[in-house]
């Protein structure tokens, strides 16, 4: 008799400590956070011309999967060179390009530091402008051409973010993290870009 309650006993402890294992489980799979990110970006450019470049992007992840919306604008410059009247040099903006795209890629995570490449398909707006000079009138204008274009865009990013806490979640979404970007786009018009962004939301699961 003692030794069928003692199995009894045994039995309901067994239960009670699987139960709050599985309990315990499922708790921890609530309360991990999506990871859903933005981040601003600056840097340099070329294209046909070089010049600066800047966007904005929205991230999730699902896994190592990184699906991303990317819009970027890409300005190339060229001198209008020096002059006797006006010795300092000048420049025009010779193309300015707004590029949206949409990107998968694959992202790797440490507690501190992530990496990750993507590529996608993108639609882009190209204002693009030349200077001419008319030597009889003694005068100069412009030549101005729009086109729309698909091409593919590329990035790769390395970030850097604050080893946070799970239990203040609003607080690591406010947080940001820094990065390195190399990025850019293979179309008729291609450009390459490299800057620096800064991140909020939350890079990882917390």
């Amino acid at each position: 008799m003692i030794k069928k309650l003692h199995k009894i006993i045994l039995f309901f402890v067994l239960s009670n400590s699987i139960y709050g294992q599985q309990t315990n489980d499922v708790e921890l799979k609530e309360k991990s956070n999506p990871i859903i990110y933005a981040e601003l970006f600056l840097g340099f450019a070329n294209m046909n011309h070089f010049g600066f470049t800047g966007g904005l992007e929205l991230n999730y992840q699902y896994k190592k999967s990184l699906f991303s919306f990317r819009y970027a604008n890409a300005a190339g410059y060229i001198s209008n060179g020096i002059t006797p009247f006006f010795p300092v040099p000048t420049y025009y903006k010779s193309e300015d390009n707004n590029e949206y795209a949409i990107l998968y890629g694959r992202r790797w995570m440490s507690d501190r530091r992530s990496f990750s490449i993507s590529t996608g398909v993108s639609c882009n707006n190209l204002d693009s402008k030349r200077r001419f000079i008319d030597e009889e009138a003694e005068t100069y204008g412009f030549v101005q051409k729009y086109e729309t274009f698909y091409g593919v865009p590329f990035e790769v990013n390395y970030k850097w973010f604050y080893k946070k806490k799970r239990s203040k979640l609003i607080y690591n979404a406010l947080i940001p993290s820094i990065g390195a970007k190399l990025f850019g786009n293979f179309s008729k018009n291609s450009y390459i870009g490299v800057g620096l962004s800064v991140g909020l939301g939350f890079s990882k699961e917390y």
